[in-house]
């Protein structure tokens, strides 16, 4: 059976009501961006007959055939008049971008009330008001208003982002962007008149594109519900939770941004770890643990961690992250102490963490890693590029010898200016994740371990 929220990823036609020429409106970036859609658009608005090379239509009825999903781009004073001139047609899948509803007063929440009885009364699912809409890197549907020319927005990918903000969405999909890092599929619900997070977890369960969901949440509609989707998801696939909103000031900011409260944290924080999911604390540990969970794939892992690295004071505090994220690091077995005393000279320490110091090379993070990791469940490797004996190859070492032992790893890369910025991109783009800190690798490591251990079965 297809899920209801199908259709606003996979529709054949699409409408856009308020499609214009004019680069201040958002009408013309939406129109812009559905140029890579692979289905067929119909811009509409009365002041034109052609937008771009498409004829354009000066209202709904006026186009012949099925319209599968209708994009709102108008203000919000007419948003009803349309919403009725989509019920009369049959569009069934509306995406209201349109802002100026609840967020906006009393007469904002009077409007988005009459167009809720509308869309009820005749069954009408509505992504927003006041959203994005969806983007899908499969076929090219693009309903965010937001120019391509401005944002850098991700290509395919195996991780979805779900997001009550319009802005966190963006900012995430380009976050994720520098670094190489696809999505597969991103909405924006804005107020949730209708659809909200918890369809559209329930809908990326079973997404065969979706491996894994990032969610931004202000508040929930129906706690229940949420937590039964949320339950859902992360049985099957890794999932990352940020709730914003924790405290006085920023709950207070949450009902001027979608008019909703944001409710007590304990509680959000309750439900999260109930669910299964992995909570992020911030934007940056957001974007560290999406970035973790895009990359790699792994089943359960257990919390033995490794560390290798060429400066002691940089392991020292990984040591000290790590333990407050529950891992363990047990002294390096004899038998490899020995092997590694052989092979390295006498002022490398080779217990965990093995500290190969300023005069480690390349190949020796290679030989280290070799010979240590299998005996762990994942490592933490750090490099200071600063250091003269270490070259852009020792990414190669390092990928080498993650790619063939099978283990998680992540990076922290430091010093060295542009060769800092060149081991960050080589290493990203072999699939391992890199951060700018020694605690960022291993609170990102550690998300991955508990998404990775709460999914029964992984896409």
């Amino acid at each position: 059976m297809t899920h209801e929220l199908h259709d606003f990823f996979y529709p054949g036609t699409v409408a856009l009501i308020g499609a214009t020429d004019t680069p201040s409106k958002p009408g013309r970036a939406v129109l812009e961006n559905l140029a890579s859609f692979q289905g067929t658009v119909f811009p509409v608005n009365p002041k034109h007959t052609e937008l771009f090379g498409r004829r354009c239509y000066a209202t709904v009825k006026d186009i012949p055939g099925k319209i599968d999903l209708a994009i709102v781009v108008v203000p919000s004073t007419f948003a009803e008049q349309v919403m009725g001139e989509l019920r009369d047609k049959g569009v069934r899948r509306v995406i209201l971008v349109s802002a100026g509803f609840a967020e906006a007063g009393e007469e904002g929440l009077r409007r988005q009330e009459r167009i809720k009885a509308i869309i009820q009364k005749e069954n009408i699912r509505v992504i927003g008001p006041n959203a994005l809409g969806v983007f899908n890197t499969e076929n090219g549907l693009d309903s965010f208003f937001v120019s391509r020319q401005r944002v850098s927005k991700s290509g395919p990918g195996r991780l979805s982002i779900v997001s009550q903000s319009g802005a966190i969405t963006v900012i995430l999909m380009e976050a994720l962007a520098r670094d190489g890092i696809g999505i597969a599929k991103a909405i924006n619900y804005g107020n949730r008149i209708d659809v909200d997070d918890a369809d559209a977890l329930d809908y990326f369960a079973d997404d065969p594109k979706t491996g894994a969901v990032a969610v931004y949440m202000e508040s929930v509609a129906d706690g229940t519900k949420f937590l039964r989707a949320a339950k859902r998801f992360a049985s099957k696939k890794p999932l990352v939770i940020w709730k914003a909103g924790k405290y006085g000031m920023g709950a207070a900011a949450v009902i001027s941004h979608t008019a909703t409260l944001a409710g007590r944290y304990g509680l959000y924080r309750a439900a999260i770890r109930q669910s299964g999911a992995v909570e992020a604390y911030g934007f940056d540990h957001m974007i560290d643990a999406a970035k973790a969970i895009a990359l790699m794939n792994y089943s359960c892992m257990g919390n033995r961690l490794l560390i290798v690295t060429n400066g002691g004071g940089m392991a020292v505090a990984a040591a000290d992250q790590a333990e407050q994220e529950g891992f363990v690091m047990p002294r390096t077995p004899e038998a490899v102490r020995h092997r590694l005393n052989q092979a390295f000279p006498p002022f490398f320490v080779t217990n965990n963490p093995i500290d190969l110091t300023g005069s480690g090379k390349d190949e020796d993070y290679y030989i280290a890693l070799k010979e240590a990791l299998p005996h762990y469940d994942a490592a933490v490797v750090i490099l200071l590029m600063g250091a003269t004996t270490v070259t852009e190859k020792v990414t190669e070492m390092v990928a080498r010898a993650c790619h063939e032992e099978q283990k998680p790893v992540t990076c922290c890369a430091l010093q060295g200016l542009g060769y800092t910025r060149e081991a960050m991109s080589a290493l990203l783009k072999q699939g391992i994740p890199v951060y700018p800190s020694p605690e960022r690798a291993v609170r990102a490591l550690a998300a991955l371990k508990k998404a990775s251990c709460r999914s029964l079965r992984r896409p």
